[in-house]
């Protein structure tokens, strides 16, 4: 695991990395009201998307934090936190990202990369993460595993932006 510059990530970073996803159920309504639901769809990113999250990591790198991690020279996963603080008093950093490639998932890495987003929103100064998760009850539940909660403060530009996603935090008192 390695927190990267801008210099580290240019519009190919991504080119190899697989994304992809099969959906099935996913997780509608509020927290106090919370539903499965069957809406199958594989999410991907297409190569325009690709490159242009490339674009907002290395714009993030700087005073945000991106990090990731390797296998030998591919790229199995990465993470990011905005430099902005979020919430009523500023509490908050968003975890903006959050990818384990698909051929890395289930081996414990989403978990070193949430906990280096954990040790790099502290010294951020924030008390929560923000996380504007995937709906798919596998995404949800990793976050919950995690220790995350429904979110206390809503981030409404968020929310317009992925009005689908399940909104979380993560206190970062938490031992």
């Amino acid at each position: 695991m390695r927190r990267l510059s801008a210099a580290d990530i240019d519009e190919r970073w991504l080119a190899d990395f697989q994304r992809w996803q099969e959906v099935t159920l996913v997780y509608r309504g509020a927290p106090g009201d919370r539903r499965i639901a069957a809406e199958p769809f594989i999410d991907d990113w297409s190569p325009d998307e690709r490159r242009a999250l490339c674009r907002e990591l290395a714009a993030m790198a700087g005073a945000g934090r991106v990090w990731a991690a390797m296998d030998g020279e591919s790229l199995a996963g990465f993470a990011a936190i905005s430099p902005e603080p979020l919430g009523p008093d500023g509490e908050y950093r968003q975890l903006k990202e959050l990818q384990v490639d698909a051929r890395w998932r289930g081996r414990g890495l989403g978990r070193e990369l949430m906990a280096a987003c954990v040790a790099g929103g502290r010294a951020m100064g924030a008390r929560r993460l923000y996380i504007s998760s995937h709906s798919a009850i596998e995404t949800v539940s990793f976050y919950e595993r995690c220790g995350c909660a429904p979110a206390c403060w809503l981030h409404g530009p968020q929310i317009e932006l992925e009005p689908f996603d399940w909104q979380m935090e993560y206190d970062l008192a938490r031992q």
